[in-house]
């Protein structure tokens, strides 16, 4: 095989075979369905690396394309027996088709370059010195195919949590290396979402409890918090260490904070609602899960109950879990900063 052949057919069809080729694709093709699932989104520019399992998306034969076609930039002549299956399905399918063409070019230039590559320095890249956005783009990239193996498992009713979970995991700890709080929540955006596809996943409250949401407040590249300002001087909670050692929490107009005493973890929360003052409340970091650095109160981060209630003026301190992450280390920040991504409060029933 040549690179005219081998880099999608771009070219026409020689000699006898043209005509069964042709013959070959319009029997395979299938016939362009036009459903909900495959419109296209609002906001296409959101989401530039979807991998979303959807009528046209075949993760199985996706999954093979970067081997089969390593195959064939290294001219191994048996490529086409032991991808024969793909075969046939590229023939078939419009859009895995595309995706492989996309593919091709992509590791065609990095590994036969026409040119001389520019010198990026000594040694081995590391993912601190790799460029955010690339790091963002890969987290998207991961929890999105996360996704699209969870889908995929629930359509042929396979267990395929761990995989996906794995995903979710090397997102989360590429993540802590964007420094760049905007860019990393942009990068985890959909991460709460997708970890609430597992099959044993059911934090859901019952329908009448009032439930506060928190999550960490975005700091800007100038060090200052945006959307909430938090004055310590009116309130019944102690006085925090420097910002880089707190993880500030927003709840609408609620405020409160993860800070670390030790190896333990504290929630301070202020000016709760009446409605929860003098009751015991159930924390659930719906995150907590996806990685084991803490060791939660009670075993089950899902469930951490208040040892007190809250007081006459809305105020708790509670001890979540110990670990020997540090809140003053920046990325070990981020990566708790990534787990309590979604902290929801509620009355203790």
């Amino acid at each position: 095989m040549n690179d005219e052949t081998v880099s999608g057919g771009r070219s026409a069809l020689q000699g006898d075979y043209s005509k069964l080729g042709q013959w070959l694709l319009q029997v395979l093709q299938e016939p362009a369905q036009e459903t909900e699932a495959t419109l296209p989104m609002e906001n296409e520019n959101d989401a530039p690396l979807e991998l979303k399992f959807v009528g046209d998306y075949h993760i199985a034969f996706y999954q093979q394309l970067p081997d089969f076609i390593m195959a064939l930039l290294k001219s191994d002549l048996q490529a086409p027996v032991r991808y024969a299956p793909l075969l046939f399905h590229l023939a078939a399918c419009q859009e895995c088709h595309l995706a492989y063409l996309d593919l091709y070019d992509a590791m065609h230039v990095a590994v036969q370059p026409r040119v001389a590559r520019p010198s990026l320095g000594q040694g081995t890249r590391t993912l601190s010195a790799t460029p955010h956005r690339m790091l963002s783009h890969l987290c998207q990239s991961l929890i999105s195919q996360a996704e699209a193996i969870l889908h995929q498992a629930r359509h042929e009713r396979l267990d395929q949590d761990e995989a996906a979970r794995s995903l979710l995991q090397l997102a989360l700890r590429v993540s802590a290396h964007i420094q760049q709080s905007t860019l990393r929540r942009q990068a985890l955006q959909d991460l709460v979402r997708v970890a609430t596809l597992f099959a044993n996943f059911d934090v859901s409250p019952p329908a009448d409890n009032d439930v506060y949401a928190y999550s960490p407040v975005i700091a800007g590249n100038s060090g200052t918090r945006r959307g909430v300002a938090v004055q310590h001087a009116d309130s019944n909670l102690r006085v925090h260490p420097a910002d880089n050692a707190v993880i500030h929490l927003q709840a609408h107009a609620l405020v409160g904070s993860v800070v670390q005493q030790g190896e333990m973890l504290e929630l301070h929360l202020d000016n709760l609602e009446a409605s929860l003052r003098g009751q015991f409340v159930t924390i659930s970091i719906l995150l907590g899960s996806l990685l084991e650095p803490v060791r939660w109160q009670g075993g089950n981060p899902w469930a951490i109950q208040s040892a007190a209630p809250v007081d006459e003026h809305g105020t708790l301190v509670m001890a979540l879990g110990k670990t020997d992450l540090r809140l003053t280390q920046p990325e070990e920040r981020n990566l708790l900063e990534a787990m309590f991504m979604l902290l929801e409060v509620r009355k203790r029933d």
